[in-house]
């Protein structure tokens, strides 16, 4: 071994005073911090990339909700135009329901009437060919 190798072995053995020890291990904290830091921070970014990726998946959601809910009332009113259009051939269709009704319930009548005379008559030419 040279004098130069021993001297730095010689070195590497002489204890830290305590000013020294202290110093090192602030230092190693305040590596410690920054390199914390550093990890907090890129986990920070890492975050803030997700949350704007989910913020703009959540735009297109709601874009495409209301974009349903458009198309969901556009279909509704057509639905509500077809149901008072078929409402309306229902009423329609009732009226003319009731007048046959009516026609039907007259043609009684005088279907009776008529029946009423008939018997009438031909009671009375029984009587005749009977009685008389």
């Amino acid at each position: 071994m040279s004098e130069a190798q021993s001297k730095e072995n010689t070195s590497r053995i002489i204890p830290f005073t305590p000013e020294e020890h202290i110093y090192l291990q602030q230092k190693d904290l305040r590596e410690e911090v920054r390199d914390s830091r550093k990890e907090l921070n890129s986990r920070m970014d890492r975050i803030e990339v997700r949350q704007d990726r989910l913020e703009t998946k959540i735009d297109k959601l709601e874009s495409k909700i209301e974009t349903v809910r458009k198309e969901l009332n556009v279909r509704m009113d057509k639905q509500d135009e077809k149901f008072d259009r078929l409402d309306a051939k229902l009423e329609k269709l009732a009226d003319r329901m009731d007048k046959f009704s009516d026609k039907i319930d007259s043609m009684n009548k005088h279907g009776n009437i008529m029946t009423a005379s008939v018997i009438g008559v031909a009671l009375g030419v029984l009587y005749v060919i009977f009685f008389k």
